[in-house]
C-alpha cells in the first residue's frame, strides 16, 4: 500500500471508529495503528476530542480548494526535485488527513442517519398477513380475517370448516338439495388464504386473486374460475378432469402440481408445471392445444392467443407459497408489481427508462421490503423515496 493509501484507509478507520461502525477485522487494524506510535495515539485523541464534524462540514465545503492547491504547488515547485516527494507527503498528509476524517466521518454518520430514516420510511411499508373474504352462494359474505369460522353449513348441508387459516370443503353432504351451488374466494391486497377443495385439491391464492369453485364437484369435469394467482395440487381422478378457466385460456389437468398467474392488469398468463402434465386450450381457438411437462412454462398473449413454451425451474414461480419472494433476470417494474400486491403499496418512475433495468434478489415475504430495496439502490442506477405507502423511482 502506498503512502496516500495509507493516508486514506487511516482516516476511514478513525471515522469509522469515531461513528461506532468498525468491523471486527477492521477494529484490529485500528488497534494496530493506534497501538503502532505515540504520535497516533496524540493525534487520535485530538482528532476525538477537538472536532466535532458535523458541525465542521460546512466549514469543510466553503474551503477555497482552487487557491489552496495553488499555494501548495507553488511550494512544491521552489524545492529541489530530489525532496519534491518528501515535501508531498508533508503537505499531503497535513492538508488530507483532517479533511479525509472530516469527509468519512460526515459520510458514515450520515449513512446511519440514512438508514434510520430508511427504516422510519420503510415501517409504513408492511408485509402481508392471512386475510380473505369468502363468499356463500346466497351472496353472504364473511370476513374471515375478521371472524373466527370454525365451522359453516351450505344450504346443501356442506360442511365448510376454518382450521389453521385455511378453508375446508371435505364435510359431509346432505341429500337436501340438488342445486349446484358455487363460494367465491376473494384475497384484498396485502393478503393470502388457501383451501382445500371437496375432491381434496389443495389451492394457495395470492394477493388480489379470486377463486370461483362449486361446494361440491358433480358432473363429468371439476370446473373452477382464477382472477389472480394460484398455486394448485390437483388431486387425481381420471374420470373427471380439474379444469381452471381463466382469461382467455383453459387448462385442464388429471392430477399435478401447476402455478397459474393470470391477473387482469398483465398482458400475458403464465402456466408454470411443478409435476405431472396439462393440458391448454385458447378459449377463442378450440382447434389449438398445447401439452406442458415438468419444469415447462406456456406464456399465452391474451391479446392474440399465441402461446409460447420455455423450460423453466419451476420451483422459482412457486416460492411464494412458502414465504419467498425470488426474482430473476425481471424488470423493476415487474418486481414492483408483484411486491406492491403483497406489501400494499403504490409506486412511480420518474424517467420511464427506469421500468426496464433488470434485477436479481430475493427476500422473506413476511419481513421489511428494505432488503430488496437496498439491492436495487446498491446497484447505482436507481435511487427510491418513500412518501407514505408510496415508492418513488429516480435516476
Amino acid at each position: 500500500m502506498n503512502k496516500m493509501d495509507s493516508i486514506f484507509e487511516n482516516s476511514k478507520l478513525i471515522a469509522k471508529k469515531i461513528t461506532g461502525r468498525l468491523t471486527e477485522q477492521e477494529k484490529e487494524l485500528f488497534d494496530h495503528w493506534i497501538n503502532s506510535s505515540q504520535r497516533n495515539q496524540e493525534f487520535y485523541k485530538k482528532v476525538k476530542d477537538d472536532y466535532n464534524f458535523l458541525a465542521r462540514n460546512e466549514q469543510f465545503e466553503n474551503v477555497n480548494t482552487k487557491r489552496a492547491w495553488e499555494e501548495f504547488s507553488t511550494k512544491l515547485k521552489i524545492r529541489k526535485r530530489s525532496n519534491t516527494i518528501t515535501i508531498f507527503f508533508k503537505y499531503a498528509a497535513a492538508i488530507l488527513f483532517p479533511v479525509l476524517i472530516g469527509v468519512t466521518t460526515y459520510y458514515y454518520t450520515n449513512r446511519q442517519v440514512e438508514q434510520k430514516n430508511n427504516a422510519v420510511q420503510v415501517a409504513d411499508i408492511k408485509p402481508g398477513s392471512r386475510n380473505a373474504v369468502l363468499v356463500l352462494d346466497d351472496g353472504n359474505k364473511i370476513d374471515l380475517d375478521k371472524q373466527e369460522v370454525a365451522r359453516l353449513k351450505e344450504a346443501d348441508g356442506t360442511i365448510i370448516s376454518q382450521v389453521n387459516d385455511e378453508l375446508n370443503y371435505l364435510g359431509g353432504k346432505s341429500d337436501k338439495s340438488k342445486k349446484k351451488l358455487q363460494n367465491t374466494l376473494v384475497i384484498p391486497r396485502g393478503g393470502e388464504y388457501s383451501l382445500v377443495l371437496s375432491d381434496s385439491t389443495k389451492v394457495f391464492l395470492n394477493s388480489m386473486s379470486k377463486l370461483v369453485y362449486p361446494v361440491r364437484f358433480s358432473g363429468d369435469n371439476r370446473e373452477v374460475t382464477l382472477e389472480g394467482e394460484a398455486y394448485f395440487e390437483v388431486h387425481k381422478d381420471k374420470l373427471h378432469p380439474f379444469v381452471v378457466s381463466v382469461n382467455g385460456m383453459q387448462i385442464n389437468v388429471l392430477g399435478t402440481k401447476f402455478n397459474v398467474n393470470s391477473y387482469q392488469d398483465e398482458q400475458r398468463i403464465y402456466t408454470t408445471l411443478v409435476e405431472g402434465k396439462v393440458r391448454i386450450n385458447s378459449e377463442n381457438q378450440h382447434e389449438n392445444e398445447w401439452l406442458l411437462h415438468a419444469d415447462q412454462q406456456a406464456v399465452f398473449d391474451k391479446s392474440n392467443s399465441e402461446v409460447i413454451i420455455r423450460n423453466v425451474d419451476a420451483k422459482q414461480f412457486i416460492q411464494w407459497t412458502t414465504g419467498t419472494y425470488t426474482f430473476t433476470n425481471q424488470t423493476l417494474e415487474e418486481i414492483m408489481k408483484s411486491l406492491s400486491r403483497w406489501y400494499d403499496f403504490n409506486y412511480s418512475f420518474r424517467d420511464e427508462s427506469l421500468k426496464t433495468l433488470r434485477f436479481e434478489g430475493g427476500l422473506n415475504k413476511y419481513e421489511s421490503i428494505e432488503p430488496i430495496l437496498d439491492i436495487i439502490k446498491r446497484t447505482g442506477k436507481v435511487k427510491y423515496e418513500i412518501i407514505g405507502k408510496e415508492i418513488i423511482f429516480t435516476k
